[in-house]
């Protein structure tokens, strides 16, 4: 029981650093010294979202570790069995420790809408980042605005690639719980839940809400968390506070996302790079907003003085 503990333990420590060790540091800086109106934050979060739509869709094309991220993944789906197996044994088993001390009770429960919206981890983040929003309509804060409207965007666009898109095309089926037991006759044990990590391409139709058939790859609530923990470590310039607590959302009730590890793994790398996407998109937009207005004022200076070769004084007007 002791030594089941400290793997339990150590898996815990690795899970929560491994999000900091991956973590993409921005490669530009945002210039704060022009302040934004809430009009212009909503504007700059809608008008780049085409841009938004064509990082995600040419990232397959254009990115520069192709071959090496192919080979990683490959290898993560060859040992998915032998690592899922651990993670079904030793991390798995810690949700024990966080859930007597963790709930997530009904926030508002005036109508079926709003208990639906504002109970459990995911009813209390879409609660909290509207909450967010209108913490920074009330006070002014940009930032405030930014995280709420940025993170919105970031689960939006989540949802679409990897519970809408990738799952219905990749189509994989969830692993059996336990995978190393044949015999168990559990809800998880049994079919569309396989033994195997290589029962791929099970079509259907986009599947809107929960549903266990071939919608395994990726993990929607990793590429959800995890843009959120994206999008905040920017605005915020913090990744420790948003990635761990991040990482905490995933480990609370972690047997009840069912997953392979490698579609943990993806769900995490998708995640990542849609909360940098949707960052960067914004503030470039915001930028060329702001450039564009500068640049259709115009900027009338008057000088008064002495002209050489001029009798008298001399007005220049320049613009």
């Amino acid at each position: 029981m002791k030594h089941n503990f400290s793997r339990n333990v150590l898996g815990l420590i690795y899970l929560l650093l491994t999000p900091s060790i991956l973590y993409a540091q921005l490669d530009f800086e945002i210039d704060r010294s022009t302040k934004e109106s809430r009009w212009g934050i909503i504007k700059n979060t809608i008008l780049s979202i085409d841009d938004d739509a064509t990082d995600i869709l040419i990232r397959p094309f254009q990115n520069p570790k192709f071959e090496q991220n192919t080979a990683t993944l490959l290898s993560l789906v060859l040992t998915d069995y032998a690592t899922t197996k651990f993670f079904q044994t030793c991390i798995e088993p810690l949700d024990r420790f966080l859930n007597p001390y963790v709930s997530f009770p009904t926030i508002l429960n005036q109508t079926p809408f709003l208990r639906r919206a504002t109970t459990g981890k995911d009813g209390y983040i879409y609660f909290g980042f509207t909450a967010l929003y209108g913490a920074g309509l009330l006070s002014g804060n940009e930032k405030l605005q930014e995280a709420s409207l940025l993170t919105t965007k970031a689960i939006i666009e989540s949802y679409v690639v990897s519970h809408l898109i990738l799952k219905t095309l990749i189509a994989r089926h969830r692993p059996a719980r336990p995978l190393w037991n044949f015999t168990e006759t559990d809800r998880d044990s049994q079919y569309p839940f396989v033994h195997t990590p290589f029962d791929f391409f099970n079509f259907h139709l986009p599947v809107l809400g929960s549903n266990p058939y071939g919608t395994g790859f990726p993990s929607y609530h990793a590429t959800m968390y995890f843009s959120i923990a994206s999008v905040m470590s920017r605005v915020y310039n913090n990744r420790w506070l948003p990635y761990g607590i991040m990482t905490l959302g995933m480990m609370h009730s972690i047997r009840g996302h069912n997953h392979w590890v490698s579609e943990l793994v993806a769900g995490y790398v998708i995640g990542n790079f849609i909360g940098k996407v949707v960052y960067e998109n914004y503030h470039e937009q915001r930028s060329l907003r702001n450039t564009t207005k500068l640049e259709k004022k115009i900027r009338t200076t008057v000088f008064v003085g002495q002209t050489f070769g001029v009798l008298g004084p001399s007005l220049t007007i320049s613009w």
